[in-house]
């Protein structure tokens, strides 16, 4: 029980917001941890800094009479390699013949201008280099490609729509990608609840199209609902500009289905909203960035569409003006408040200057800060 004790708070303590269900990676400023393991009695982890500089490898000792050590945080600038571990099985024609049973030839993709595409991030930052992008179709697809990768040790790296900022989405060195875009069905809309099943990589904005035309919205906006998807936003615990108003997805999330790394399918598909039986293993799933396996279905609670909206854009001075008009527009409005963000004039002139034939329409250095407050309701003269 102490060397388990020790071990989960070890676990906890490293932030392991990973892609791939064994190479677990997420490049931010600070350090990253890679997926732990045991060897020798000892918890290893590897870990780099975001830049793929610095780059360590630090082993913990659990055992039940001997100390551990923390791993440290590496800032070097110096350029260092970075070895792939030799853990892992290289692919093989094999592989590739394998695949192509269970998928079909035209979901097996090895051109070089489609896999260009899925080894790159959406800022051009961060580039892998795998060979393999896989399109499965169904839950069924997904499990067996998991457990055939996990029998021969290769490792994967689940992507959705790649709208990521941080590297999460693709490979580290040649993982194999598993892409869910092609598991887009929605499955069903509960009328009456506004409960909505559908697959893992329906389009944020398709979601919202769907449930417009039925009188529902989804909780969930982001600025890349064009092309983000919904077991993506699930996998990141996306937050998006309705969070004061609708909460986060763990509590708008009533359900999942999700593949684990050894091809077992973990049906948690669940519609009901009060549900107090046994242990809520959902939210493992939630922010987990598939560490823990591929979602594949989703059941999402989803708010009724309302009719009245008002936008104010608001200029302020100094940030602890923006942090007032907050509290105040919270204590007055927090029951219709839909959105609320704010960006410094610094920040939306360079957001503006990489958006081609857009400018900043207005004047320069007038106000530090802009804040814009959304409010939707069901009244329109009574909310205006």
């Amino acid at each position: 029980m102490q060397r388990l004790r020790r071990t989960s708070q070890l676990l906890l303590r490293c932030r392991s917001s990973a892609s791939g269900l064994f190479y677990g990676h997420q490049r931010t400023p600070y350090d990253s941890i890679k997926r732990p393991y045991w060897e020798n009695n000892h918890l290893a982890f590897y870990y780099t800094t975001s830049n793929h500089m610095g780059a360590v490898q630090a082993s913990v000792n659990v055992g039940l009479h001997t100390s551990h050590k923390i791993p440290r945080r590496s800032f070097s600038s110096a350029s260092t390699s970075i070895q792939r571990s030799p853990l892992f099985s290289t692919l093989n024609s094999d592989d590739v013949s394998y695949f192509k049973e269970i998928l079909g030839d035209k979901t097996v993709i090895q051109e070089e201008d489609r896999l260009l595409a899925a080894n790159v991030d959406w800022m051009g930052k961060y580039k892998g280099s795998s060979q393999l992008l896989l399109l499965p179709k169904s839950t069924e697809e997904v499990s067996k490609i998991l457990q055939y990768c996990n029998s021969r040790r290769l490792a994967v790296v689940p992507q959705g729509g790649n709208t990521g900022l941080v590297g999460g989405s693709v490979p580290v060195y040649d993982e194999v990608i598993i892409n869910v875009g092609s598991m887009d069905k929605i499955i069903s809309l509960d009328k009456v609840s506004g409960i909505l099943i559908c697959e893992a990589g329906c389009i944020l904005d398709n979601l919202n199209t769907f449930l417009a035309n039925e009188g529902f919205v989804m909780p969930l906006d982001l600025g890349a609902k064009g092309s983000c998807q919904i077991g993506g936003n699930i996998s990141t615990n996306a937050g998006g500009l309705h969070f004061i108003r609708y909460g986060s997805l763990h509590g708008n999330i009533l359900g999942l289905e999700v593949v684990l790394a050894d091809g077992t399918i973990l049906d948690m598909l669940t519609t009901l909203r009060k549900d107090n039986t046994g242990y809520d293993l959902k939210h493992l799933f939630i922010g987990s960035e598939g560490t823990l396996g591929i979602v594949t279905k989703v059941s999402i609670l989803t708010p009724p569409k309302l009719v009245s909206t008002n936008v104010a854009f608001l200029a302020c001075e100094d940030f602890t003006s923006c942090q007032k008009l907050l509290l105040e527009a919270k204590r007055g409005l927090g029951d219709v408040i839909s959105a609320f963000e704010f960006m410094d004039s610094h920040s939306m002139d360079m957001v503006l200057g990489h958006v081609e034939g857009v400018r900043n329409p207005l004047p320069p250095s007038l106000h530090n800060f802009y804040v814009l407050i959304e409010t939707t309701g069901s009244d329109e003269s009574y909310d205006k």
